[in-house]
């Protein structure tokens, strides 16, 4: 389509944004703001638990260590106490994991759906596959990076003759980077925590390498969480100046105008002042009118 914004740059009479977006993709185009409000919500939900994770897997430790300094100010109350707490928060973690999960992956489908208008040849993988990729293993370390960082790049803005910038993408390789980085050490936590012996004297220093690994952990997803929020507020927010961008009253000019072929693209403006009308004819003053006799003046 002539977006009727930009210069004409290309033979198809239309700007470098428009040649390389899909047709009329403005009427197609349908907003992520309102699935990108509740991925934010349950982002920054996210982000406060692990920040309290955090908190706890560290207080644990120092708990576990003044046991075995033989600190006599330390209950086992206590400690139960604080294992309840973080048994709770980590439910709580998972729920909100879950749900997030599913908010994010509706949120990306759609948001792939708006960057294929976009960019209809620049995506390396299928639509399917920003579902898809998330549940299959081994691809799933990387193809849902590679969906995002295609997605990113077709809703980049545009100059000002149309075309696309450059974007950098350190905020996606911090998000998916602490995301991997979580998973792992998750999986690490969990094999140590398994190992444990809680019939030996020896099991709170091993509580304690596991609870600093599970610190990591929590930190890691705490970034994660936090860039995440910043890839999905600025995507949806790229996507969304695009579609802001165009001008309807003069996309339909520019439209109209260039449909008809007469009129080059690049005196658009021009041709849509009505031309003037033709002056009316002047009649002789000695002309007979037709089918009509003259007069005998003899």
């Amino acid at each position: 389509m002539a977006c009727g914004v930009r210069p004409v740059a290309t033979e198809s009479r239309r700007c470098f944004g428009c040649a390389q977006a899909a047709p009329g993709w403005p009427a197609a185009y349908r907003s992520a703001n309102g699935r990108s409000v509740a991925v934010l919500v349950l982002l920054g939900l996210s982000a406060l638990l692990s920040a309290a994770a955090v908190v706890i897997d560290l207080w644990s430790n120092a708990l576990y260590g003044g046991v075995l300094d033989g600190a006599d100010d330390i209950s086992h109350d206590e400690i139960d106490a604080l294992d309840a707490l973080a048994h709770g928060l980590n439910t709580i973690s998972i729920l909100t994991t879950v749900a997030t999960a599913v908010a994010f992956i509706v949120w990306f489908y759609r948001v792939r759906q708006n960057a294929d208008l976009l960019a209809p040849n620049g995506h390396r993988l299928g639509r399917g596959w920003t579902i898809g990729a998330w549940f299959t293993p081994f691809v799933a370390l990387w193809f849902p990076w590679q969906l995002m960082a295609d997605c990113w790049q077709a809703s980049a803005p545009l100059d000002a003759d149309g075309r696309r910038r450059t974007l950098s993408q350190k905020v996606l390789v911090l998000w998916w980077s602490t995301w991997i980085g979580w998973l792992i050490l998750g999986r690490i936590a969990g094999a140590m925590l398994k190992s444990v012996d809680m019939s030996t004297y020896d099991r709170m220093n091993n509580l304690r390498s596991v609870v600093l690994v599970e610190a990591a952990g929590s930190t890691l997803r705490l970034v994660a969480a936090v860039a995440a929020i910043v890839v999905v507020h600025r995507l949806t927010a790229m996507q969304q100046a695009r579609r802001s961008a165009i001008d309807p009253i003069a996309a339909m000019t520019a439209r109209a105008v260039v449909g008809q072929g007469a009129v080059p693209p690049v005196v658009v403006a021009q041709s849509v002042a009505p031309a003037p009308a033709p002056a009316p004819a002047e009649v002789p003053r000695d002309a007979t009118p037709q089918g009509q006799l003259p007069h005998d003046n003899g």
